[in-house]
């Protein structure tokens, strides 16, 4: 089986980050090897949440993986809370002959997150342009590269040399969606909005997109996989706190029986 290095942070509540990427990368039938970047009572979106950082002890966890050999097929990387972590990830990633992919967790509705200085966006910044593909939402792509026009920003980050630029939220006619940016390629897939905004799914695409990415699909069919997921996870789940997030466990085996139909 092909093996994927998760890097983001494990919540115990809010169905996000690691929550949500182990199963969903596991259900597509790829290994999950997680390093969490923090560990949280519950995602940082509640009124109060305990956090334990796990910056010092990164550096011997990827140590350790080298040790033993450990190999990846893919690198799926989200929340940084500290400098020191994505150093450590851009020295473990320097030996891999792996597909990165990058959610450069930033900011959402036009700010950067709270806690996010300059310094820290740099790095996700210099992580992100060493990747594959990246996942950025609006707000993030214009702090990657000070440009408004998605696709403007879209084609300076290409001619970078990231493969696939992905962007995510993008609200439209009563619709949300992604638009999907390769070399000479561009296309846009879109649901049906749910007013509000709910916890994980940004992860959940990009768990979607990489798994779908290391069994074979290319990056567009792999945003549609995503796009139709979420969509149908969204319709179908009984939401009173955005914060809790969405009830995708109830359809993991569609994710799992179209991998096995490949």
């Amino acid at each position: 089986m092909k093996k994927c290095a998760l890097i983001n942070d494990l919540s115990g509540f809010g169905k996000c980050s690691l929550g949500v990427g182990i199963p969903i990368i596991s259900v597509l039938g790829i290994e999950a090897h997680p390093i969490p970047t923090a560990v949280l009572s519950n995602q940082t979106g509640y009124s109060s949440f305990a956090k334990v950082d796990m910056t010092e002890h990164m550096p011997a966890f990827f140590s350790e993986w080298k040790k033993h050999g450990f190999q990846f097929d893919g690198i799926l990387t989200g929340y940084f809370s500290d400098e020191r972590q994505i150093d450590a990830v851009l020295d473990f990633i320097k030996d891999e002959n792996a597909l990165l992919v990058v959610d450069p967790v930033m900011g959402d509705s036009g700010e950067r997150y709270k806690g996010f200085s300059d310094s820290l966006c740099e790095k996700i910044k210099a992580l992100a342009l060493s990747a594959d593909i990246i996942t950025p939402n609006e707000t993030e792509l214009y702090l990657m590269t000070g440009e408004k026009d998605a696709e403007k920003a879209a084609e300076m980050l290409l001619d970078s040399g990231i493969k696939s630029v992905i962007v995510t939220g993008i609200k439209k006619d009563g619709l949300i969606g992604t638009a999907v940016y390769e070399k000479g390629r561009h296309a846009e897939y879109f649901a049906e909005y749910r007013e509000g905004s709910f916890s994980g799914t940004g992860d959940m695409l990009c768990a979607v997109v990489t798994g779908k990415v290391l069994a074979g699909s290319d990056v567009f069919s792999a945003v549609k996989t995503a796009t139709d997921f979420i969509s149908l996870v969204i319709k179908n789940s009984n939401i009173s706190d955005r914060n809790d997030g969405v009830d995708f466990e109830r359809y993991l085996y569609k994710l799992g029986a179209e991998n096995r139909a490949e």
